[in-house]
C-alpha cells in the first residue's frame, strides 16, 4: 500500500460507481440486503456514520500516517523484495490500496498502476490524495466477486500486490483464484499477512484501553473475548470488527496449502518477527523469525508472513 508523486505512466480514471459518496451508498445497500455478512463486508460497518472527506485537509492524521507508511514501504522494502530489475511500463494492481501511497511510489518508478478498493472511506482518501495524478487508475471492486470488476479490469497484470488484506477475507481461495486470473503468465503476486497465532493477529492493538492491547488476547474463546472487550467499554462496531477479524485469521501452514490449491508456487518466503513495516512504525530493525523452522514457533513468533508467488507451470 504505497503512493508517491505523479509521473506520466499510469491512467487515473475514477470510473465505476461515481464518487466516494455514491460508492458508500452502494456498499451500504449491499450490506443491508444481507442479514449475514461476509466478514470482509462486516468490517465496513465500522465506517457507517463516518463523513466522507471532501478535501485532503479533512483526512485524519491516522490515515495520513498510513499513506506515508505505504509510500515508505514501497521505497524502502517492497520494490526490491518483489525482485524486478525495473518497473518501467509494468502493469501493477494493488488489491486494497487504502490511501494508495504504495501506488504513488510505484508510479514514480514508471509503472502503470491500478488500485481496487472495497472501502468507500479509503477509496475517497485515495481519490483526494491522488487528485493531481491522472495516471493512476482507481476502481471500486471486491476481489471475492469478479462481477464487481470484470468490466473495468480487462487486462493482465505483471505484478499484483495484496498487503495485509487477505487475513480479512473469509473465502481466501476465491480471492487467490481471482487474482490468478488477473495475473499474467510470467507475473508475480506479493502477499503479506499476520499469521493466525501471532501476538497481534487479532488487531486488538486498535482497542483504546491498554488492557485491550495484550499480546495473544485474540486467542481467547469468542465468548470470553467479546465479554472482555465489552467490559473494557469497546464499542459494539469495534467488537464486531475484532470478532470478524478473529474469524478470518489464517495460519502459515493453511495459507501455503491455499497457494498450492489456487495454482501458485512460492518464489520467495519471508517469516518475520519484526516486520519490515516496524522500521517505519516503531524504528525497530527488520528481523526474521529465528525459530521459524520449528512448527509451533513458526506460527506464534511470525508477526508477518511475506510471499512472492508465481503461477505454477505443468512442466
Amino acid at each position: 500500500m504505497v503512493w508517491g508523486s505523479s509521473s506520466p505512466l499510469c491512467a487515473a480514471s475514477f470510473s465505476g460507481m461515481g464518487n466516494g459518496r455514491d460508492f458508500a451508498k452502494s456498499i451500504t445497500k449491499r450490506m443491508e440486503q444481507s442479514s449475514q455478512l461476509l466478514p470482509h463486508l462486516t468490517l465496513l460497518k465500522r465506517e457507517e456514520g463516518r463523513e466522507i472527506p471532501r478535501s485532503t485537509s479533512e483526512i485524519n492524521d491516522r490515515s495520513m500516517r498510513a499513506y506515508n507508511e505505504q509510500y515508505w514501504y514501497g521505497e524502502n522494502f517492497l520494490a526490491d523484495y518483489i525482485g524486478l530489475a525495473d518497473y518501467i511500463g509494468k502493469k501493477i494492481l494493488e488489491v486494497g490500496p487504502a490511501e494508495a501511497g504504495l501506488l504513488k511510489f510505484l508510479n514514480e518508478q514508471g509503472a502503470n498502476c491500478t488500485g481496487m478498493e472495497l472501502s468507500p472511506l479509503r477509496f475517497s482518501h485515495s481519490e483526494l490524495l491522488l487528485s493531481d495524478n491522472s495516471e493512476i487508475k482507481l476502481e471500486k471492486g471486491d476481489i471475492c466477486n469478479s462481477d464487481s470488476y470484470l468490466e473495468t479490469l480487462t487486462e493482465k497484470f505483471d505484478v499484483i500486490i495484496i498487503r495485509d488484506v487477505i487475513e480479512h477475507i473469509e473465502d481466501k481461495l476465491a480471492a487467490l483464484r481471482n487474482m490468478f486470473d488477473l495475473l499474467s503468465n510470467e507475473g508475480r503476486l506479493f502477499i503479506s499477512f499476520p499469521p493466525r497465532y501471532c501476538a497481534y493477529a487479532g488487531h486488538q492493538q486498535t482497542v483504546k484501553s491498554i488492557f485491550g492491547k495484550i499480546p495473544y488476547l485474540h486467542l481467547l474463546s469468542n465468548t470470553f473475548y467479546s465479554a472482555y472487550l465489552r467490559m473494557l467499554g469497546h464499542p459494539e462496531t469495534g467488537i464486531d470488527y475484532l470478532m470478524a477479524t478473529k474469524m478470518t485469521r489464517v495460519s502459515v501452514r493453511k495459507m501455503e496449502r491455499l497457494f498450492s490449491e489456487a495454482g501458485y508456487k512460492i518464489e520467495k518466503r519471508g517469516l518475520f518477527f519484526f516486520r519490515p513495516a516496524y522500521r517505519f512504525r516503531f524504528h525497530l530493525p527488520t528481523l526474521k523469525n529465528p525459530l521459524s523452522w520449528l512448527f509451533g514457533f513458526r506460527e506464534l513468533l511470525t508477526n508477518g508472513a511475506l510471499y512472492v508467488l508465481e503461477k505454477r507451470t505443468n512442466n
